[in-house]
């Protein structure tokens, strides 16, 4: 019975291994890609993206972040990803999913997001999503920006009309 616990752990070592991202094993230590391995693995059981994940833990890392930060950084990215699926639905894209999480951490209510998902029925989220954060990251009000989104999704608009608008069409704070 040892013998067969003993083969089980090991062919379960061996495939964790195996799965290690070698971008994070290439610039982590082994405990702490790891550490950060795990989250991807949970990630990738739960049906999420994962690549948003290593390219958080990886740009964390170039920019000389400590790596506690970087593992929070990932471990909050993962909660964010898994509330965007939440809010957009099990058949959501990974893009729509990705750039949910990203207007979650900018602190876009998710209840946005979800009507946002609702005006566009099968488009992607991801342009509209992008061009509000962008906006508001330039200085333009966000609920200014909101009802022009909000407008041209009523409108079922493309994603150039949005990619079109700038902070003068909305205003400022």
């Amino acid at each position: 019975m040892k013998r067969i616990l003993v083969v089980l752990l090991l062919a379960g070592l061996a495939t964790r291994a195996s799965a290690q991202d070698p971008r994070l094993s290439a610039r982590f230590t082994p405990a702490i890609a790891g550490r950060l391995q795990l989250t991807v693995d949970s990630a990738a059981h739960e049906g999420l993206p994962t690549d948003p994940l290593v390219l958080r833990a990886l740009e964390g890392q170039a920019k000389g972040a400590a790596t506690e930060q970087i593992v929070d950084a990932v471990g909050r990215l993962h909660v964010a990803l898994a509330e965007a699926r939440s809010t957009l639905g099990s058949a959501a894209s990974p893009t729509d999913i990705t750039t949910g999480a990203a207007a979650i951490q900018a602190g876009v209510p998710t209840v946005r997001i979800a009507e946002l998902h609702q005006l566009r029925g099968t488009e992607p989220i991801g342009a509209p999503l992008s061009v509000y954060l962008d906006l508001i990251g330039r200085g333009a009000s966000a609920d200014r920006v909101w009802e022009r989104i909000e407008d041209l999704a009523r409108k079922h608009a493309d994603d150039n009309a949005y990619r079109r608008l700038k902070p003068d069409d909305v205003g400022t704070r």
